[in-house]
């Protein structure tokens, strides 16, 4: 799955990762110079949800995923049931891409594991992800549909109402591709939704993330989707697909309205300016876990499946809903609150031969109020001749980490001298100061 962005794509990736200025728009300077809400410590949820998206299950019960995604379930009652103000896990959305082709054996996997794992009072919402279709489409795409009512249930798009408020979910046509028949009912739900509970939020999930929101709806967005969405500012969208990173702070996004991406149960993906992807370790995965109280406040947590703890400063807060006035998680206001990443005072770059003659760059990780995205390396002869460049992602995608990043820059001539430089790079694109060493391999 490339992740080249077309040229005319790149002007709209400036504007939105800051490198065009954009500080007289109001759609992205909502909130500008506030601090998010903190949690209030009386906090008292009156329904909880998880999100997930992109499980891609291959029908084998011994694959990772299947694994990580049964654990979704045991770590969230785990965590219900060490919750004295709130018990219940009210449902559990997956946000498409829960089978690997769309296949019957793939889907007997998911339903074998929610059988084994969900409990009476837990609902579970779906809806289709283009992965559901990629089996059929050589020959008819329809035939996605068709297995998906079979196996999962016969109603495709859903309105649920739950503990007083709305979910909607949303399919791909028929077509598993596009949205274009699905405009109207979307419209038409909302609609409802908004009349029933004009200040409640609204819970709207589907597949691809709407276009220009969260981090990766540039290159992996649906505009159709966005276009219904943005008359209505007290939904809160949920979305996959591109697998980024749920923890860079990108992918919390409030503009006409609120988004979410969901990252993956799947492996994680993340990239410095979209142009240089970074595939993150297949044994990662996360979640969103939500609470919302009777006053309709929100609270979003996200969660490591595979570590099995939340992301300590990942706790979202979001009040006043529906009032953009009171929108603080928007792209300008975050890029605004956020600081050049630095490394701890004293750091130092360490070189490391293994057996094999390759070199190891070894030194600690960066610190940002959000997350280091990645490192941009440079090494260079003494003389000042470029030997390599290379940029790699950071350890912030993980909840823990021992605080040293080791990267590998192959072999290099013996009795020469070179040097390295290091620049941490945030998610605004935010340089360091340089980290230098000046060595001589041996």
């Amino acid at each position: 799955m490339s992740r080249f962005v077309p040229f005319g794509l790149r002007i709209i990736d400036d504007i939105v990762h800051g490198l065009i200025n954009i500080r007289n728009l109001p759609f992205f300077a909502c909130g500008a110079g506030k601090q998010p809400p903190k949690v209030p410590d009386d906090f008292t949820p009156v329904l909880r949800f998880a999100v997930c998206s992109d499980v891609h299950l291959n029908g084998d019960p011994e694959q990772d995923n299947a694994k990580k995604f049964a654990d979704l379930f045991k770590d969230c009652y785990a965590i219900c049931e060490a919750d004295d103000r709130y018990k219940a896990l009210d449902a559990v959305l997956v946000a498409g891409d829960f089978t690997g082709g769309g296949r019957e054996a793939e889907y007997q996997s998911f339903n074998r594991i929610v059988s084994e794992q969900q409990r009476e009072g837990t609902q579970l919402l779906t809806v289709l992800g283009n992965h559901e279709f990629i089996a059929y489409r050589d020959k008819d795409a329809t035939v996605g549909y068709q297995v998906y009512c079979k196996m999962i249930s016969g109603e495709i798009d859903t309105h649920t109402v739950i503990n007083g408020f709305h979910f909607i979910g949303v399919s791909y046509s028929d077509d598993g591709k596009t949205f274009k028949t699905k405009k109207a009912w979307l419209k038409e739900q909302l609609k409802k939704a908004a009349a029933d509970t004009p200040d409640a939020p609204i819970f709207v999930f589907q597949h691809p993330h709407p276009f220009l929101t969260v981090y990766g709806s540039i290159n992996w967005g649906n505009t159709t989707v966005a276009s219904v969405l943005r008359k209505f500012p007290q939904v809160f969208d949920f979305s996959g697909h591109s697998h980024y990173i749920s923890n860079d702070p990108r992918s919390v996004w409030q503009g006409a309205y609120t988004a979410l991406g969901t990252a993956a149960i799947n492996g994680l993906m993340g990239s410095l300016g979209y142009l240089n992807e970074f595939d993150y370790p297949e044994k990662a995965g996360e979640f969103y876990l939500v609470d919302v109280d009777f006053s309709g406040n929100v609270r979003v947590r996200l969660y490591d499946v595979v570590n099995h703890c939340f992301f300590k400063d990942i706790d979202y807060y979001f009040t006043d809903i529906g009032k953009k006035s009171s929108f603080v998680y928007s792209w300008h206001n975050r890029r605004r609150l956020d600081k050049a990443p630095s490394f701890p005072h004293n750091a130092q770059i360490s070189v490391e031969k293994s057996d094999s003659g390759e070199y190891v760059l070894i030194f600690p990780d960066a610190n940002d109020k959000y997350v280091v995205e990645g490192y941009q390396i440079d090494i260079r002869k003494k003389s000042g001749k470029h030997v390599t460049s290379k940029q790699i992602p950071s350890n912030d995608h993980l909840p823990v980490s021992d605080g040293l990043m080791r990267t590998p820059i192959g072999e290099l001539e013996s009795g020469q001298e070179y040097t390295v430089s290091i620049v941490a790079v945030n998610a605004y694109r935010k340089r360091s100061e340089k980290l230098k060493l000046t060595f001589r391999a041996q």
